[in-house]
């Protein structure tokens, strides 16, 4: 009977001892897991804030203002520029050589001078006409070729109660070709548009000259026969 008693209480010792080696390596593996659990999160929240300091550095980039920049590449004129340019300049030498259209049975009388009803509609008034100037023109240019256009006494176009008229002043004039305008770096100032034109027959070159003013390109002289 000892001997049982005795197997019993060995028995319940040994399984006492293992449940707790059980509880032990249970703790210990609880304590892994959650270490792990801790290093895994600490990692990513440094890659989260990682990747949030490299994104607000991305963000805090600041793109250069075309306007400060000192480099020349946004000083050179496009193909674009100039061909905007040289339509303008042909449709200065349509106004300067009494190129619109008018009506020669609607006449006003302005200082002994008889015009005509315009009938483009290119132009509303002298005002329209004077605004393009300005946009396309350096003011030395327009005193200095077109000012007889809409100035003095007897200029080719004026206004009236009922539109823009012009007196018959047709001269002929030249026009341009913007089909394969060059761009060329010739004086300090500016640079200039060399385009073909046909001078009865012959194949010729005009220099168009052309500064920046406050952004724009403007054409500031023009010299023919090159």
């Amino acid at each position: 009977m000892r001997r049982i008693i005795f197997a019993v209480c060995f028995t319940s010792c040994l399984l006492s001892a293992g449940c707790g080696s059980i509880t032990n390596r249970e703790n210990e593996t609880s304590l892994t897991a959650a270490a792990e659990a801790i290093t895994e999160a600490t990692t990513k929240t440094e890659l989260i804030t990682e990747t949030s300091a490299e994104a607000a550095e991305l963000t805090s980039i600041t793109v250069p203002d075309p306007e400060t920049q000192s480099g020349t590449d946004r000083d050179v004129p496009t193909i674009e520029q100039a061909r905007e340019l040289i339509c303008a300049l042909n449709m200065m030498e349509r106004l300067a050589g009494g190129g619109l259209q008018y009506d020669a049975e609607t006449v006003c009388t302005v200082n002994e001078t008889a015009y005509y009803k315009v009938t483009d509609t290119d132009f509303a008034n002298t005002k329209d006409i004077r605004c393009y100037e300005e946009k396309y023109l350096t003011q030395d240019m327009i005193s200095e070729r077109y000012s007889y256009i809409v100035d003095g006494d007897t200029p080719i176009y004026t206004d009236a109660d009922d539109g823009l008229y012009m007196k018959d002043s047709a001269k002929g004039f030249y026009l341009f070709s913007d089909a394969n305008p060059n761009i060329e770096k010739t004086f300090e100032e500016g640079y200039s548009i060399l385009a073909e034109y046909d001078n009865f027959g012959k194949k010729e070159t005009v220099d168009i000259r052309i500064v920046n003013v406050n952004g724009t390109w403007k054409i500031c002289g023009i010299s023919f026969g090159l």
